[in-house]
């Protein structure tokens, strides 16, 4: 599979920082790419001063240096032992740092090796797949208000304008054990699927049908800029990130 990616990180209107971080990697060797993939990363932090920007900037930084330099055998054990490690380096970062105490970061991985999709995942942002004209999405959030929607205590929309909907439920670095989404088995892919990872100020004010209809009509890095556009133009409450992915089959 080629893949074709685009990102785009924005402070929104109206914080003061952007605590959002992203990364991806592919590496340039086919033996590298068929061992471990391609990598793509989204990390939404919060804590307040610094603390926020430097978790999710630690977060993205580790677990990319991780996932690769790890001599565990297959994607998923990769991806347990980086999560493990990023949430390691960010709790001693807090300890080493008053200003930096109980800062964390949701976390939301993406990697794709040959036909296959392999995601890890902790927090409220999220991961989308969009294939066939439907949008679905891969990740579930760890949030107080994603688990009222799971329950039936609350509709999707009721949840974009919930007063709690901030409220994280599992994270990086926020405890020394984590509880982090790790599927054992890849989904497959297909020529024309494209893939979306984004932070919830996206999400929160942006509308399912809208990045629905972004993604279908748009390449990556037009819907990446139509997507950080819509989110600013219905207020950027928050920091906005995407990383936007178009998969196409060789030749």
């Amino acid at each position: 599979m080629k893949l074709e990616v685009a990102s785009l990180s924005h402070i929104g209107q109206v914080r003061q920082r952007n605590e959002d971080a992203l990364g991806h990697f592919e590496p340039t060797e086919k033996s590298a790419r068929d061992e471990k993939g391609s990598i793509f990363v989204v990390a939404d932090g919060m804590g307040g001063h610094r603390g926020g920007e430097i978790a999710s900037k630690l977060a993205v930084e580790t677990i990319i240096s991780e996932f690769y330099s790890s001599k565990e055998g297959g994607v998923v054990p990769a991806l347990r032992l980086a999560f493990k490690e990023a949430n390691k380096v960010i709790i001693e970062k807090s300890k080493d740092d008053v200003d930096l105490f109980g800062m964390g970061t949701t976390c939301t991985v993406l990697v794709v090796r040959n036909d296959d999709a392999y995601f890890a995942h902790i927090g409220d942002s999220r991961a989308y797949l969009y294939r066939d004209g439907e949008l679905k999405q891969i990740t579930e959030d760890h949030s107080l208000v994603g688990e009222m929607v799971r329950s039936g205590i609350i509709s999707d929309e009721d949840a974009r304008n919930h007063p709690r909907r901030n409220v994280i439920t599992r994270s990086l670095g926020t405890h020394e054990e984590i509880s982090a989404d790790i599927p054992t088995s890849p989904f497959g892919l297909a020529d024309g699927d494209v893939l979306l990872l984004c932070s919830d100020g996206l999400t929160s004010v942006v509308t399912r049908e809208e990045v629905k209809k972004t993604l279908e009509s748009k390449s990556p890095r037009d819907a990446c800029d139509a997507l950080v556009d819509l989110a600013n133009e219905k207020g950027g409450k928050d920091n906005i990130t995407v990383q936007v992915i178009k998969v196409s089959a060789d030749g």
